[in-house]
C-alpha cells in the first residue's frame, strides 16, 4: 500500500526544535503526495488542590501555559514548512497529563500509514517515551529522524539490519515503498547476534529483494558486544539514506521495554531509522 497518510508526533519542551523530524515528515509527505497530520504534545503538570498552596497552583498554571505556548509556536513553524512544500497538513496541540497524552498519541498513530518522530537524545525522557509509544502502541511503522541529517550528502542505499527474525521481516515489508525506489539495498547481519535455529540467513533473503528490481548485496559483520553501534557505524560509513530494522521489546514488570540493539539505534543513529514492531 502506498504512503498517503503520515503522522508527525512531537513533544514541546525546553530543548531545541526537532527540525530533523519536521523536515523529514514534510519531505516524506511531499514526495508521496500524502496528507500530513501533526500532533504536538504539551505535557500538563497536574494541579494538586490543597488549601494554603495558592502560590504553588499559580506556578503550575504558569508552567502549563508556557508549555502550551511552546507547542503553539512549534505548530506555527510546522504549518509554515508544510505550506512552503505544498503539503496539505492538519496541525494540532494536544494537552494532557503524561499517561493520557501518550495514550492519545498512540491511538492517533494507528490511523496513519507511517509515523515520524525525532530521534530522541539519551537524556530526553519524554522524546524517548514518545518514540517507544509510536513503536509499541500504534501497530504502524515509525521513522526516527535525527537532526543534522542531510539527504543530499547521503547515497541512494538502504541498510537492512537483518537478524533473520519475523520482526525483521515485518520491517522489510513496511519499508517496501522505500526499498523499491532505492538504488541499492544492503542486507547487514552481525555474526553471532542470535542463535535460534529458525532464523533465516541474509543470503536467503537477497533473492526476494532482488525481485523488486533493486541491486542487493549481503554483508556479514564480525560479532560485536554492541550490535546496535556496529550497525549504526556501518550505515554511516557507507552513506546509507536509511536503516530498516525490526523493533524488539520484552516484558519487564508488566511494561514493554525495548531491547538493547533497538534502543541504541533509537537514540544514536545519525541516519533515519525505519522500525516496525
Amino acid at each position: 500500500m502506498s504512503i498517503k497518510s503520515v503522522l508527525l508526533a512531537l513533544i514541546a519542551g525546553d530543548g531545541a526544535r526537532p527540525q530533523g523530524a519536521i523536515d523529514y515528515a514534510v519531505s516524506l509527505a511531499a514526495s508521496h503526495g500524502a496528507h500530513l497530520s501533526v500532533v504536538v504534545g504539551a505535557i500538563k503538570v497536574p494541579v494538586v488542590v490543597y488549601s494554603g498552596v495558592a502560590e504553588v497552583q499559580a506556578i503550575v498554571a504558569d508552567e502549563n501555559d508556557t508549555r502550551t505556548d511552546k507547542a503553539d509556536e512549534l505548530c506555527d513553524a510546522i504549518r509554515s514548512a508544510a505550506q512552503t512544500a505544498g503539503v496539505a497538513a492538519t496541525v494540532e496541540v494536544v494537552t494532557d497529563a503524561i499517561d493520557p497524552l501518550f495514550g492519545r498519541i498512540g491511538k492517533r498513530g494507528r490511523l496513519h500509514d507511517f509515523c515520524v518522530c525525532g530521534r530522541p537524545r539519551p537524556d530526553d525522557v519524554w522524546a524517548t517515551e514518545l518514540a517507544e509509544t509510536l513503536l509499541l502502541s500504534t501497530g504502524r511503522p515509525t521513522i526516527l529522524a535525527p537532526d543534522g541529517f542531510d539527504p543530499a550528502r547521503a547515497g541512494n542505499s538502504i541498510v537492512v539490519a537483518w537478524d533473520g527474525s519475523a520482526v525483521a521481516a515485518r520491517a522489510i515489508g513496511s519499508a517496501s515503498d522505500f526499498i523499491d525506489k532505492a538504488g541499492q539495498v544492503e542486507i547487514v547481519s552481525v555474526l553471532g547476534d542470535r542463535h535460534a535455529d529458525d532464523l533465516v540467513a541474509g543470503a536467503d533473503l537477497a533473492p526476494m529483494l532482488a525481485h523488486h528490481g533493486v541491486k542487493v548485496t549481503v554483508t556479514n559483520l564480525p560479532y560485536s558486544r554492541n550490535v546496535g553501534k556496529t550497525i549504526v557505524e556501518h550505515a554511516q560509513n557507507t552513506r546509507a539514506q536509511m536503516i530498516v530494522m525490526g523493533a524488539y521489546a520484552h516484558s519487564r514488570l508488566r511494561q514493554m521495554v525495548l531491547g538493547g540493539t533497538t534502543t541504541t539505534l533509537l537514540q544514536y543513529s545519525p541516519v533515519p531509522v525505519l522500525m516496525a514492531h
